[in-house]
């Protein structure tokens, strides 16, 4: 075999491998893909754990404490005690907050 025939194999052989080592499914591109989202993951999982400590405290102050039961209650389910009045607004008659129709 030619000399110059092992020699243009070696370096066709060299460029593959690093197209290969860059462009291929699990090439450099990849990789670095794969690192910013493992990075964003990580981001997101602190978040979660962040809410999930402050969902914690929520329902130990609403399990100990009546009044911040009873603040929930009136807010999210619209209870009113028996000497309030509600006033019920219709949508179109709202405007944001410091606008004038």
């Amino acid at each position: 075999m030619p000399r110059w025939l092992i020699g243009l194999l070696l370096v066709a052989s060299i460029v593959y491998m690093g197209w290969s080592l860059v462009f291929s499914d699990h090439g450099y591109r990849v990789y670095r893909a794969e690192v910013g989202r493992v990075a964003e993951l990580k981001r997101q999982l602190a978040r979660l754990h962040t809410e999930r400590k402050r969902l914690a405290q929520e329902i130990l102050r609403l399990r100990h404490d009546p009044k911040a039961l009873e603040e929930l209650v009136h807010r999210e389910l619209g209870y009113v005690h028996p000497d309030e009045y509600v006033l019920i607004m219709p949508e179109s008659a709202q405007t944001p907050a410091g606008k004038r129709p």
